[in-house]
């Protein structure tokens, strides 16, 4: 019984500590995308701006391979932000046509893990470039690591706590248990009501007994009577 109980009890400690440790790595892919988001979110706002210049140059009617001063302005819009690795205007074929470094200016822009981007328009709503910022991803593991440490410093005691605070009550419920078991084997401690329910059990059972021995002595009676009647008609 002992050993069944405290097994009990480990087993629900465990699966208290299970659940504290979901919850928690839960808590940090939400929190995580969150901040990706937020990261992505800030360098949107830049691609949008440039974007937006762009487009009303077109809708000046200067071609985007034209707009030279798009050389300044994404240098400029870089040099604002140390997380940025690049800013790159593209063409509708994906040619890179202006940049932030001049390295990348008339290479295709390949692929873009770590990327944020923004069509630019014509008039009638087409596609004639697209503004690509691209964005060290040192900055957003540096702040997944620290989004990571405080909720280990917050998970790990509440996990212990939890586990510790399912110990303690099983244990508890399990002295209540082994009392009121105790109780139950000892009728004089029961209360009031329930011995008189007892009493009241065993007396319908004492006369159900009784009655059953009655029956069964006058079946014998009878059954010794007429063997003694039977036994001189033979002779």
């Amino acid at each position: 019984m002992i050993r069944t109980t405290l097994g009990l009890i480990a087993l629900f400690a465990m699966i208290a500590a299970a659940c504290v440790a979901f919850g928690a790595y839960f808590s940090y892919v939400t929190l995580q995308n969150a901040h990706r988001n937020a990261i992505e979110a800030r360098f949107s706002i830049t691609a949008e701006r440039i974007a937006a210049t762009a487009q009303f140059a077109a809708s000046l009617g200067i071609a985007l391979p034209a707009q030279t001063t798009l050389s300044e302005l994404v240098a400029r819009e870089a040099r604002l932000d140390p997380a940025v690795e690049s800013i790159d205007i593209l063409d509708e074929r994906g040619t890179v046509l202006f940049s932030s470094l001049s390295t990348r200016v008339g290479a295709p822009a390949g692929a873009l893990p770590h990327a944020v981007g923004r069509r630019i328009e014509n008039d009638l709503a087409a596609a004639i470039g697209r503004v690509v910022v691209r964005y060290d991803p040192a900055s957003m593991e540096a702040g997944a690591r620290a989004l990571a440490d405080d909720l280990r410093t917050i998970a790990i005691p509440t996990l212990i706590g939890a586990a510790l605070a399912t110990i303690a009550i099983g244990i508890l419920l399990a002295a209540d248990l082994k009392r009121a078991a105790r109780r139950a084997a000892e009728p004089e401690k029961w209360p009031p009501a329930a011995r008189t329910a007892l009493a009241a059990a065993q007396a319908a059972h004492a006369s159900v007994i009784q009655a059953g021995m009655t029956e069964t002595g006058r079946t014998a009676t009878e059954a010794g009577a007429t063997g003694s009647t039977t036994e001189p008609a033979r002779s």
